[in-house]
């Protein structure tokens, strides 16, 4: 979105000599919305590797097995990314609460209310010429530099002390009332939210700034149309008579008649500029269409990476072992594990199944089972198995993990007279008698 938003950026002063800057204004509310949420088509694809001759297995079980088989907790460098994210998203929203708080505050206690007979008149014709019900107070207030507007619930129009003529009245009072009616604060709004959640992203303070601009271009577009070029002379001179009169005390959540002498050349250029310009139907549509197209894109990349990944996790984290006796799969509390290419399984369960008789010395952790005319016996980390006196070397020798006794299932099941097949494809072990 970023590397978008920045192309975009470049491409605006060619594109609004043929599209209105309202619609530029839109396109990049499409863009604000893609930022805020996070949800995009994707295909849902999670690719399947084949395991030997036999056995599939998707990333998600492979991703779940590591899970599984990961047995220390540990705080990974994306939860540490996420706090840090979320305690920037926290520190912006406080900063900017603040300050509005401080603002409003301000202004509720330096603000006089208008009652002026001649100017609430002409609000209220304006109000009635755009469609407007809504009752919007009008304020005189020594601390602000310039006309604006905050809150869409409870709108109130503050002016600067400075005398202004009553042509200049009707210019900022229908320019506010462009942005009431619009929805410009609301717009507003979303652009903070945006730039909360990326506040990491300097890309993203570009694009409020040009929102800003563009919110501010295409609310004079409105106020000047199919007016003459005196017209919009004496509009472009209302506008420069306001720049002397900047405050420091502003927040991010209002309307701004000025909007910052950075922008004025260009304010006033697409002020006298007359020229008939496209709707931006198609600048709309085109911001709409890649913002939904990067869904695409990042869920390719996405599944790309997975892949590579779930190829690095295979090699570490084995598919689980299963265990078959007699067609039927045994469950085990603790999951079966292979060392040395031997299979482990836990004591009692697999003694259980094959019918044996156990007793266990905790003292010296000693299993004897009896299963017939068949005793053993195995101690855990010895490597000898004693069965009818006669003592058998063990590859590797029974061990305790999770809490539970785990012992060599094959040399187990052959002491008792029953086959073990292995399968190493499928990694299950099929018991028969």
């Amino acid at each position: 979105m970023s590397a978008l938003a920045l192309i975009y950026m470049a491409c605006t002063p060619f594109l609004i000599k043929r599209y209105s800057e309202k619609g530029h204004y839109y396109a990049w509310l499409v863009v604000v919305i893609g930022l805020i949420v996070p949800f995009r088509p994707q295909w849902n694809v999670v690719p399947i590797f084949q395991i030997g001759n036999d056995t599939s297995i998707s990333i998600a079980q492979t991703i779940e097995n590591a899970a599984l088989y990961s047995a220390v907790p540990s705080i990974s460098r994306w939860q540490i990314a996420a706090m840090v994210w979320l305690a920037g998203v926290i520190i912006f929203l406080s900063c900017h609460a603040i300050k509005h708080y401080r603002f409003v505050k301000m202004t509720n206690r330096w603000s006089v209310g208008i009652t002026d007979e001649q100017t609430l008149a002409l609000i209220q014709s304006l109000k009635e010429e755009m469609g407007i019900a809504k009752r919007i107070e009008l304020y005189v207030c020594s601390c602000v530099g310039s006309p604006m507007m905050i809150s869409f619930v409870k709108p109130r129009i503050f002016l600067p002390t400075t005398e202004l003529a009553h042509d200049e009245l009707r210019f900022i009072f229908k320019h506010e009332l462009v942005h009431y009616k619009r929805k410009d604060l609301l717009y507003k709004y979303m652009v903070l939210a945006a730039t909360a959640i990326h506040w990491f992203n300097p890309v993203v303070y570009l694009v409020a700034k040009e929102i800003a601009n563009l919110c501010e271009m295409s609310c004079d577009a409105e106020v000047v149309k199919n007016a003459d070029a005196d017209t919009r002379q004496f509009y472009s001179e209302a506008i420069i008579g306001v720049v002397k009169y900047q405050s420091k005390l502003k927040t991010v959540l209002s309307t701004n008649y000025y909007g910052g002498k950075k922008g004025m050349r260009n304010r006033i250029s697409s002020i006298m500029d007359m020229n008939n310009k496209k709707a931006g139907i198609a600048i709309v549509c085109m911001a709409l269409v890649i913002t939904l197209g990067t869904g695409v894109v990042f869920a390719a990349n996405v599944n790309a990476t997975t892949s590579n990944n779930a190829l690095s996790i295979l090699e570490i984290v084995p598919v689980p072992i299963s265990v078959i006796n007699n067609g039927s799969a045994l469950t085990f509390d603790q999951p079966p594990i292979v060392e040395n290419g031997r299979t482990l399984v836990p004591l009692r369960a697999i003694f259980e199944e094959l019918g044996a008789d156990i007793e266990w010395d905790q003292s010296t952790q000693t299993v004897t089972a009896v299963r017939g005319d068949i005793k053993i016996t195995i101690q855990i980390g010895s490597n000898i198995l004693t069965r009818n006196g006669e003592q058998i070397t063990l590859d590797v020798p029974p061990q305790i993990v999770g809490g539970r006794s785990l012992v060599p299932l094959r040399a187990i099941a052959e002491s008792f007279g029953v086959e073990v097949d292995w399968n190493a494809n499928t990694r299950i072990a099929t018991i028969t008698e």
